[in-house]
């Protein structure tokens, strides 16, 4: 039976604590930098310090690859989109460094947080079959136009610090007090509308879910303390809509919150793939 394993980065967020093949999924970790906004501006009332993601290294994949390789027959590396941080690019160099015989499949998830998740614990479910490395490959690359992802980012000062945006037009966005909200497509942020209000945002969350038929899968990652959203309206919404639908919510996490500020709500949908987008 092959013996597959997933290497993930720890942008990824699971719906699930236990999910089938959990055993088989490892996660190589980022660091956290705290950085001054740009020329020491800040927002009133808000903070003065960001973070920021520094990937793992060329060296950081070579040691996991080599420490893999001792229980595993192949690996898959799963990483965020290789449009928001190089971690993509570190571990197909590594592979390519790495010589001792097991063979690494990296592949750019093209999303992160729990779409990112949602496409392990795809490839962990089809490893504890005996999925083939081939044949793991197949099932991520036909599942990743599958993965839906929204996000509302009120702090657009953390896409300057990512170098996405200019911070002097990121700067008077958030003291507009707007709530854009952008979509991935390809693993770029594409803006897609703006909303005054949390009512407004629900609303807007609202007509995208209603583009699907009948979604395999929904989860919302709030934000915590101002700006959150009350998620029983879309709970509801969700319930009484696609009630064979799997609904989950989630905290953000610390590098969710260093890509895109504290303060980010992101919906993630993913599709059936016997029902398509209508």
């Amino acid at each position: 039976m092959p013996n597959v394993c997933i290497l993930t980065d720890s942008t990824a967020q699971f719906t699930l604590a236990r999910f089938p093949g959990y055993e088989r999924v490892h996660v190589i970790p980022f660091d956290l930098q705290d950085v001054e906004r740009q020329e020491g501006r800040s927002l009133p009332g808000g903070e003065g310090i960001q973070r920021r993601l520094i990937p793992p290294s060329i060296q950081d994949f070579v040691r996991y690859y080599a420490r893999l390789s001792r229980d595993y027959e192949s690996i898959i590396v799963l990483t965020l989109s290789a449009l928001f941080n190089p971690t993509m690019s570190h571990a197909l160099a590594a592979a390519e460094q790495y010589s001792n015989g097991v063979p690494v499949e990296v592949i750019d998830s093209q999303t992160t947080a729990i779409g990112l998740g949602l496409l392990v614990q795809i490839a962990a479910e089809a490893a504890s079959r005996g999925a083939s490395l081939k044949e793991i490959d197949r099932v991520l690359r036909a599942s990743l136009p599958r993965v839906y992802l929204l996000l509302c980012i009120p702090e657009l000062t953390n896409l300057a610090v990512s170098g996405h945006m200019d911070y002097a037009q990121a700067l008077v966005g958030e003291m507009m007090g707007i709530l854009p909200i952008f979509t991935f497509e390809d693993g770029r942020l594409v803006p897609m509308e703006k909303v005054r209000t949390p009512r407004h945002l629900f609303e807007a969350f609202q007509d995208f879910m209603g583009e699907f038929e009948a979604p395999a899968q929904i989860a919302l990652i709030n934000s915590t303390g101002r700006g959150s959203l009350r998620t029983s309206p879309l709970r509801q919404f969700v319930e009484e809509t696609f009630p064979e639908t799997l609904f989950s919510e989630h905290p953000i996490q610390p590098h969710l919150a260093a890509l895109f500020g504290p303060r980010s709500i992101s919906l993630v949908v993913l599709e059936s793939p016997e029902r398509r987008r209508r």
